[in-house]
């Protein structure tokens, strides 16, 4: 590589990266930074080839060394707030983003990119701080427009969010991205819709990402106002064009799941050395759209529970723990023996990093499923809280979703099968290793009895009864989850069986499910 330009060193490593090579690039950074001590961007890319390596130890190390040689260059230290996040250095990281805001550098993308950070910090409040700043350097940009809603949407302040979006729509009216936010702010009615005004657009514009983010807003406001057959038909064409953009294979995580089943065995539980963590954090998991943020606004209402809503520590402190590893199914492999101590500690450490001082912590992420055997084994004490829900009832609410990351299989009908059903097993085999490890909650019957079941969450978190967890609708904790405004209201009935009113569209999907044994009466 000594033949080559500076341009062209930083090119070949960010090729490798894109290639998956991270021990060459790793390799050809350390070659050249031994002549270029103070070269940033070659820093920034080592310490983006020690992430990729789950080499979070080194990516941190090497980013702090260049923030010492390379003293205040921002990129840099933006940089080390991620790396700070991906070591579980959460408090770090808060108080670095605390300090660049107070230097009010006057640049739009800086505020931007601080928004993003604190995003991931989970601090909501913040984030529409940065944005509204960002938005005020840079008026005229709907970009920031729009990210101000959502991050005003989050914090509960929907009627400015509202605004915002029409904002956007008036001076940008292909940015589909704020009609389908609109639609999802609040129940349409026969009145007050935009019905006629999207299957305008659609018709316009005639591109399949109008047709995909259109055609959720359209079938959504439908469903709004009682017209099922054409809500779905448009609910349809909009995921069958979403599923052809996607290059996922739903078959890589069913091997996943399949290789938690195979590797987590009651052999393998019995021969690994059980955490001796005192802590109690709460988990409440399962799939998305089952009802997890109901439960989490309903627990975290109690005067001694804060939440940190849907949060990525217990992978990254589980992926820190591990190390290298060759992929997917090689860490599920080498997790099954780590120790359990170190990654109690680190997930301990990383969420009460967040500043939150409640006694107990809800981590309401809800694939932790995935990981409820090391759950278990680094916290004997943990409180996790599995919500079900009807097969085809969790199955539409997922479908209807147009997910901003995540959740590839939720847009198929044979995806959707194949995953839940790899749930599903998977979930059987967590109760057959933990007989009494979790608490079953069933959808419907927390929102037909809220009173019976919330009693009996009480008594599982061994918790003192408190009358206002039946006033969850009236927390005023953000949220950034796809029922941002739905657990903003009183508890409701109408989402349960919802699946009937489409049972002809649905009916291959349930075909499918019970195909496999899934019970979908």
């Amino acid at each position: 590589m000594t033949n080559l330009s500076s341009e062209q060193h930083l090119n070949k490593i960010k090729q490798l990266l894109l290639q998956n090579k991270s021990d060459q690039a790793i390799s050809c950074c350390l070659d050249i930074l031994k002549n270029q001590p103070d070269n940033v961007a070659l820093s920034i890319l080592l310490s983006q080839a020690y992430q990729q390596n789950t080499e979070f130890d080194e990516m941190l190390s090497c980013i702090l060394n260049s923030d010492k040689i390379n003293v205040d260059n921002l990129l840099i230290k933006l940089r080390l707030v991620e790396c700070f996040l991906y070591a579980g250095e959460t408090a770090k990281a808060i108080l670095l983003l605390d300090e660049l805001e107070q230097k009010k550098i006057q640049n739009d993308q800086f505020y931007a990119k601080l928004a993003e950070l604190y995003l991931h910090c989970a601090q909501h409040e913040k984030v529409v701080k940065c944005y509204q700043q960002a938005n005020q350097l840079c008026p005229d940009k709907s970009t920031y427009q729009y990210n101000l809603a959502s991050s005003l949407m989050s914090v509960g302040d929907f009627y400015q969010a509202e605004s915002l979006l029409e904002t956007v729509i008036n001076n940008k009216p292909d940015d589909f991205d704020a009609y389908y936010s609109r639609s999802v702010l609040s129940k349409k009615n026969s009145i007050n819709n935009h019905i006629d005004e999207l299957e305008l657009l659609i018709s316009k514009y005639q591109n399949p990402q109008a047709e995909i983010t259109l055609g959720y807003a359209l079938a959504k406001e439908l469903e709004d106002i009682g017209e099922y057959d054409k809500s779905f038909k448009y609910l349809q064409a909009a995921a069958t064009q979403r599923r052809k953009k996607m290059q996922y294979q739903v078959q890589n995580d069913v091997n996943a799941l399949n290789k938690i089943r195979e590797v987590f065995n009651r052999k393998t539980l019995e021969e690994s050395k059980v955490s001796g963590s005192e802590s109690t954090p709460f988990f409440i998991l399962g799939l998305p759209r089952s009802g997890t943020t109901l439960l989490e606004r309903i627990l975290s209402n109690h005067s001694e529970v804060g939440s940190l809503g849907e949060i990525n520590n217990f992978a990254f402190s589980l992926m820190h723990t591990v190390g290298p590893n060759s992929g997917k199914l090689n860490l599920i492999e080498k997790s099954a023996t780590v120790d359990f101590d170190l990654l109690a500690r680190r997930y301990t450490h990383a969420t009460r990093g967040y500043g939150i001082s409640d006694k107990y912590l809800i981590d309401k992420t809800p694939l932790n499923f995935l990981y409820l055997g090391l759950i278990k084994q680094a916290f004997p004490r943990a409180k996790i809280i599995h919500l079900k829900r009807h097969p085809l009832d969790s199955c539409y609410a997922m479908y209807k979703t147009l997910f901003r990351m995540g959740y590839p299989f939720s847009y198929d009908y044979d995806d959707l099968a194949e995953y839940f059903c790899a749930y599903h097993d998977l979930m059987k085999h967590w109760r057959e290793l933990y007989p009494d490890g979790f608490l079953d909650v069933e959808y419907h019957e927390l929102v037909n009895s809220p009173q019976k079941e919330i009693r009996r969450l009480v008594q599982y978190c061994e918790l003192d009864w408190q009358g206002e967890m039946m006033d969850f609708h009236q927390n005023s904790a953000p949220t950034a989850t796809a029922s941002l405004s739905q657990v903003r209201q009183p508890i409701y009935k109408t989402s349960v069986n919802r699946w009937k009113r489409y049972e002809l569209q649905l009916r291959p999907l349930q075909d499918k499910l019970t195909s496999r044994g899934i019970n979908c009466e």
